[in-house]
């Protein structure tokens, strides 16, 4: 759930917790993730206002940067991943979400193929099925669900059934406000842990008010933007519970890899995939949900 949001860390202590850093170095911190959200909050809500091109130059920044955040880890356990391959078609699955294409089908198998040739050229195969299936995953993780970005704003949902903001703020801002949910309720009811060998400080409690906060955060959202308040609520539960499995599945391969951050490109945060990673199986969730919505 390490959403853009998460000024404060929010996600990292969904539990209760009694390892505190110095009191001055914890308010640096705080200033630094603070000055850091100041500055994308708005800067990703704008690009999904704007929509394209904006919101696809934007977009494919993320992926690149994501994918050589991903990338990376993966080379630290010992894989050589086809980066070029990955990184093109991360991009191209954004290009072709924003503006569908007939070539758009091509792209998986273009990847799959233009990897196990760049291979081959190195000689002795040493984990060749393990780097392609690591360059593949990677174009799929980062770029093929970041690209549900630009999906969801063109997604007819809302009054006049064409496309616009309404549906991607509202994946946005209910992941937002579950973040914050997780990390208050965590931090004053937290007793059971979620998955303590994946992220030791998360909490059942926590994850539940998250899930909570999601469903009325979708409500809010859904009144403020003239959507089925019954489908703005489910699409606020179900994302605030996607955006949990996709920071448990982050902070998985980071423990694989014994990483702390995926990346430094934000600071007080840590990378791109630190802080989208919740998000990016939160728009697919919520993609769906409304695209088979009766009516709406």
């Amino acid at each position: 759930m390490d959403s853009l949001f998460q000024a404060t860390g929010l996600s990292e202590h969904t539990g209760a917790s009694r390892d505190h850093p110095a009191a001055g170095a914890g308010s640096h911190r705080l200033a630094t993730r603070l000055a850091t959200a100041a500055i994308g909050m708005p800067l990703t809500l704008l690009a999904v206002v704007l929509g394209t091109p904006w919101l696809v130059l934007g977009t494919a920044g993320l992926i690149v940067i994501g994918l050589n955040e991903f990338y990376r880890m993966a080379e630290r356990a010992g894989y050589r991943p086809v980066r070029a391959a990955g990184m093109i078609a991360g991009v191209l699955f954004a290009v072709a979400a924003a503006w569908p294409q007939t070539w758009e089908s091509l792209i998986l198998p273009a990847l799959l193929v233009s990897t196990v040739a760049a291979q081959l050229p190195r000689g002795r195969p040493d984990r060749v099925l393990a780097n392609t299936g690591l360059t593949v995953l990677g174009a799929l993780y980062v770029g093929y669900l970041f690209s549900y970005i630009l999906r969801l704003r063109a997604l007819p949902i809302g009054p006049g059934h064409t496309g616009g903001p309404a549906p991607a703020l509202l994946v946005i801002l209910v992941v937002w406000a579950a973040d914050s949910a997780a990390y208050f309720v965590g931090l004053a009811a937290g007793r059971h842990k979620l998955l303590p060998l994946v992220s030791p400080n998360k909490s059942l409690e926590g994850a539940a008010g998250g899930v909570l906060a999601g469903v009325a955060g979708g409500m809010l959202c859904g009144a403020l933007f003239r959507m089925p308040l019954p489908m703005a609520a489910t699409v606020g539960g179900l994302c605030a519970g996607a955006s949990i499995l996709g920071d448990l599945w982050e902070s998985a391969i980071k423990r694989e890899v014994g990483v702390k951050d995926a990346g430094r490109i934000l600071p007080g945060h840590g990378g791109i995939l630190d802080r989208f990673d919740g998000l990016l199986f939160a728009m697919v969730v919520g993609y769906v949900t409304m695209l088979w919505w009766p009516n709406a």
